[in-house]
């Protein structure tokens, strides 16, 4: 037997389009219609869990969609881009054009500076997903990054895979384990 996940994206953030790994950015009022309109008419009860990552661009709103029924898991945090984090692509492939090269070529062995090793952030991943309850559909609200490496993990694909899969702000995604 199959188990059904759900993993819906945050929306946008006041940061716009950057790498937001451990920054911590809001939502903006459209970043909330994303993710209720990638819900549909999902409500929390139809979930055996709600979980969500602590950083505010998915807490604040998993707050107020499940209430009671949430849980915060550090694990779900997004992808620590280190000396890169909050900062677009422009503004990295300026200083370092090579250093980015290398980390969209091979991200297994090129981690940006300072930032979390891929094997570090798979493995917070599986066992999240290890300990999640058998029984019923469960909700994960969470990241780009998230989704992304999850999808590669539950369908054992390579690392180098994960920036093929499209994550787009507020989507909803579904996942058999």
């Amino acid at each position: 037997m199959s188990q059904l996940l759900y993993l819906l994206r945050h929306g946008e953030t006041e940061r716009g389009q950057c790498y937001l790994g451990r920054t911590d950015a809001a939502l903006t009022p459209r970043g909330w219609q994303q993710m209720q309109q990638g819900l549909g008419s999902c409500r929390p009860e139809r979930f055996a869990q709600v979980i969500s990552s602590p950083l505010r661009r998915c807490a604040e709103f998993a707050r107020h969609w499940a209430g009671e029924r949430l849980r915060i898991d550090p694990r779900l945090a997004e992808y620590d881009f280190g000396a890169w984090d909050g900062l677009t692509g422009e503004q990295i492939y300026a200083d370092s054009p090579r250093a980015l090269e290398r980390f969209w070529q091979d991200p297994w062995c090129y981690p940006p500076p300072n930032g979390e090793r891929l094997e570090h952030f798979l493995y917070r991943l599986r066992a999240l997903l290890d300990d999640l309850p058998e029984q019923g559909p469960v909700l994960l609200i969470c990241h780009g990054g998230v989704i992304r490496a999850i999808h590669c993990i539950l369908h054992g694909h390579p690392v180098n895979r994960m920036f093929t899969y499209t994550a787009d702000q507020g989507s909803l995604h579904l996942f058999r384990r």
